[in-house]
């Protein structure tokens, strides 16, 4: 066990922001040198200000897939959105600059309630969505047709580390946010050992090492889509 906390604890934090920085580093150069032909697809927007307004309602409002199939926007759309709020939360744990900023305009016990209450039901909808999405590429024969094995084992991905942290969340025995914080603050310092509190709950180890896992997945796998959106949406609009 020892090991394990050793490996998943102190060791994979460090890999997983290498890789995934690298990563990051390989995907931006390979889009760069892409292929840009000189190209125009009517209709299109006259400015290059109007085609960066269009980009930003594909990222902010799936516009394309809103208009292509309005179930699946619903269900993707709320998902990126929760998504969005658990990283906010996740940002909280990890700095404490949210609650900086909150206890400008609100107390410390509103805080903890507010994101005591935000952050379980983000974990309710987002599982709940990340079940529908995998039944609908599961039954659904135009979505089984442009379904590999990398795309169940993504929400399979998802799902676990959404259950395991809904699980720290809801047990009976509640794990303490604090505990994380220190974590990663010991973490940043490079001061972590297997003798942090966080490292000594199972369903934490869990959690924290398939989440490490997707963040080095994420700039070899389609979760990157939001970034390459930035460089394709550009390329077919450009006149």
């Amino acid at each position: 066990m020892e090991f394990v906390k050793i490996l998943v604890g102190v060791v994979l934090p460090y890999m997983a922001l290498v890789v995934f920085v690298a990563g990051m580093i390989y995907r931006i150069n390979s889009w760069k040198k892409l292929a840009s032909p000189s190209m125009t697809l009517f209709p299109a927007p006259p400015t290059s200000g109007e085609n960066t307004i269009n980009m930003l309602k594909e990222v902010a409002l799936f516009k394309s897939l809103f208009h292509g199939d309005r179930v699946l926007w619903v269900l993707a759309w709320s998902f990126h959105v929760v998504l969005a709020l658990i990283f906010v939360g996740h940002f909280r744990v990890f700095t404490g600059l949210v609650d900086a900023m909150l206890g400008v305009f609100m107390s410390t016990e509103a805080i903890q309630a507010m994101s005591g209450g935000a952050g379980g039901a983000a974990g309710v909808l987002i599982l709940a969505a990340l079940i529908l999405l995998l039944v609908r590429r599961m039954t659904l024969q135009r979505a089984q047709e442009v379904t590999g094995p990398a795309d169940y084992l993504a929400l399979l991905l998802l799902g676990v580390i959404v259950f395991t942290g809904n699980m720290m969340r809801f047990s009976a025995h509640h794990f303490d946010l604090t505990l994380t914080h220190e974590y990663f603050a010991a973490l940043a310092t490079f001061s972590v050992s297997t003798s942090q509190a966080a490292l000594q709950n199972n369903v934490f180890l869990v959690h924290l090492c398939l989440a490490l896992v997707l963040i080095m997945a994420i700039p070899f796998s389609k979760i990157l889509h939001l970034g390459g959106i930035f460089f394709t949406h550009q390329l077919i609009r450009k006149q």
